[in-house]
């Protein structure tokens, strides 16, 4: 019977452990999106707007379109990869203010080598982390990131040399956490503690 009984507490202790892992991995590729040369990432894709004005926004491009240059060796899984449009910094945000976690993602520089990739995790307009690369034309590199709980990502290019309009990213396999309901699974976290809680109460007494 204790057996069964310390058997039954474990179960529901793994339970709670396992409900209060409320995030699951998505991986971007943007292979899912309509086929052509290039345009841009529509908003609510996956649930984040990428950009903030056509000036701004971050579109896909199919490896061909660009031969031997980053756009191509910069695809690491199927035949596209996101880029920053007309060079310009990047703001990808969650389309209702969600959080989610950023794991990180494969960067290659379309043209230039050595140039600079500087990635801010923001939660409400405060920046909470930032990490710069360096990216390469030869072939996309996976960058862990690590971001935790934010709910809008800045990427901005930059090369040692002065800004000449070629300052590119190409970014593939978006990696993120994706919050599931996480009032349906705090409830079911408290209802499983306080069993085990009634159950522990009542085997201390018993002792």
């Amino acid at each position: 019977m204790k057996k069964s009984h310390s058997l039954f507490l474990s179960l529901l202790l793994s339970l709670c452990l396992s409900a209060a892992a409320t995030t699951q991995a998505a991986v971007i590729t943007f292979d899912d999106l309509p086929a052509t040369e290039l345009d841009v990432i529509p908003t609510g894709y996956h649930g984040f707007n990428w950009g903030e004005s056509f000036f701004s926004n971050v579109s896909y491009i199919h490896k061909d379109t660009a031969p031997d240059s980053g756009y191509e060796n910069g695809v690491i899984s199927g035949d596209y990869a996101a880029f920053n449009f007309l060079a310009s910094t990047s703001l990808i945000k969650t389309t209702g203010g969600e959080t989610f976690d950023f794991n990180g993602a494969s960067f290659a520089s379309a043209w230039k080598d050595n140039t600079n990739l500087m990635v801010t995790g923001f939660l409400n307009n405060a920046a909470l982390f930032t990490q710069t690369v360096i990216i390469n034309t030869s072939a996309a590199q996976w960058f862990d990131f690590n971001f935790l709980g934010i709910n809008a990502l800045e990427l901005k290019v930059w090369n040692y040399t002065p800004n000449d309009g070629n300052d590119y990213y190409v970014m593939d396999n978006f990696t993120y956490n994706q919050s599931t309901s996480v009032s349906e699974s705090s409830s079911l976290v408290l209802l499983l503690l306080g069993v085990a809680g009634v159950l522990l109460g009542r085997k201390n007494k018993k002792a």
